[in-house]
């Protein structure tokens, strides 16, 4: 039985996350509506980018699939090179040839292949910007689009781009503000507002 290195369980953790949360964002664009009186809705983004995120993870997970085939296959009777005593085996990383691992390989040979997970503070970045995503999507209906991407993009440029917290606020609010701009004023897109009635007298 083909065991699997790390960073071949890193890629079929990433592929099965850029499953479920693509179809996690179609399905909540969709409940905002694909289609309204002036144009697109609030949804059809959303939707359609969450549509591809699975696609790709589909893809991604079909190609980790035939990549463990592989080897199997290389390692078959009659595969060896017949006229040499010893034959040298390649990393399961290398055999399996998969999108992450390649993008990531520099291909030294004189360096030992050393596959190690992310640190503590590697994986707290990762939590912060999961945990970001989540509650965006759920704090959404409640404070609107424009405060939501502010919070979100400030969290993401304070905690893991290590960026002042007074820039971090300026480049967020002025991301939201922008993208908002473009979206309702160019587009006729109708953006998710607040619920909150403090919030949605002030037009967010």
């Amino acid at each position: 039985m083909q065991t699997l290195t790390a960073p071949v369980a890193l890629e079929w953790t990433v592929a099965g996350a850029a499953l479920a949360g693509g179809l996690g964002i179609a399905v909540v664009g969709a409940g905002y509506g694909l289609s309204n009186s002036s144009g697109v809705g609030a949804g059809f983004f959303p939707a359609v980018a969450g549509t591809l995120m699975a696609i790709a993870g589909i893809l991604w997970i079909l190609q980790l699939v035939a990549a463990r085939r592989t080897p199997d296959l290389a390692t078959a009777p009659g595969a060896a090179v017949s006229g040499s005593d010893t034959t040298e085996s390649l990393p399961p990383h290398h055999e399996s040839e998969s999108a992450l691992v390649s993008l990531l390989d520099d291909d030294n040979s004189d360096e030992p292949d050393v596959a190690e997970f992310p640190d503590r503070q590697g994986w707290a970045r990762v939590g912060i910007i999961v945990g970001s995503i989540l509650l965006a999507a759920l704090l959404l209906p409640l404070l609107g689009y424009t405060v939501v991407m502010t919070l979100q993009l400030g969290t993401i440029l304070h905690f893991v781009s290590k960026r002042k917290l007074w820039i971090s606020a300026a480049v967020a609010v002025g991301a939201a503000l922008a993208s908002r701009l473009v979206f309702e004023v160019w587009l006729g897109t109708a953006l998710p507002t607040a619920s909150l009635d403090f919030l949605a007298g002030l037009g967010l």
